[in-house]
């Protein structure tokens, strides 16, 4: 569970790791997640119209758990695709900046609407499911969040993305706008673009007490070294005090697509 009973600088305390992460490109962990094919070498695109729902799934698989993850893809996957549920693609994690698990993937799904997906929860055997899946991984974070308007995303293999997953203050959320409109300038500079905000999820987690976050951030990266290039720009440092008064804890990833 995340704790939020106390705020802490995290800029000092992260600054060596993510500048280190940049150089690390490890080998993509073998993965299975919700039927996503373990492999994707190629770019893919997301293409979803106003009203759809885009879900991200962020599991940790337990390794004793391969039959009960093999039941779940055979009982709950048809189920939902008679709904409309659709498999989008995946990210790697290739590396895990900051996060109290150990997930490998990013994995995106789509639901036709809102009713889809209450549907499905509606289910008589979504209880069953929900069970399987504590058998089956560790973590199962899932966040949904239906389009205002059309997305189309294209990721590609080769560039690095970053995933910033943050729990806001709701007394002080909008200085996280001001943190990540500040830093725009140095992002692009450093061969970065934001691809992507998810605003207000909602949230299925194995911790029935744990809080949905307030945003979900992609950036597309040149390199694997352009987030240390923003922390050293002045952008970075005239706003940093606006992340830590939004910002109550978050988690940080670098992605691939990888083969």
């Amino acid at each position: 569970m995340l704790q939020f009973g106390h705020r802490k600088s995290v800029f000092v305390a992260i600054f060596a790791c993510i500048v280190s992460a940049a150089a690390c490109v490890a080998a993509p962990p073998a993965i299975e997640v919700d039927g996503a094919d373990q492999k994707k070498p190629q770019g893919w695109t997301l293409d979803l119209k106003k009203g759809q729902v885009l879900q991200i799934v962020v599991p940790e698989e337990r390794p004793e758990g391969r039959d009960a993850r093999q039941s779940y893809y055979q009982n709950a996957f048809p189920i939902a695709e008679s709904l409309g549920y659709k498999n989008e693609g995946l990210l790697n994690i290739r590396d895990k900046v900051r996060s109290e698990y150990d997930p490998s993937v990013f994995a995106f799904f789509s639901w036709p609407d809102i009713a889809a997906t209450q549907a499905y929860r509606s289910a008589p055997q979504f209880p069953a499911f929900k069970d399987l899946r504590r058998d089956a991984w560790h973590e199962m974070k899932i966040y949904d969040s239906a389009l205002t308007e059309d997305l189309k995303l294209t990721f590609d293999p080769g560039k690095h993305y970053t995933a910033w997953i943050a729990w806001l203050d709701p007394k002080d959320r909008s200085d996280y706008t001001s943190y990540l409109e500040g830093i725009e300038p140095a992002v692009k500079r450093a061969g970065g673009r934001f691809v992507y905000e998810m605003h207000d999820p909602f949230a299925q987690t194995f911790d029935a007490d744990e809080a949905a976050p307030g945003q979900i951030t992609f950036i597309e990266w040149e390199t694997a070294d352009g987030f240390a290039k923003v922390q050293l720009s002045p952008e970075y440092l005239a706003h940093r005090r606006d992340f830590d008064s939004a910002v109550n804890e978050f988690e940080f990833y670098w992605l691939n697509i990888g083969a």
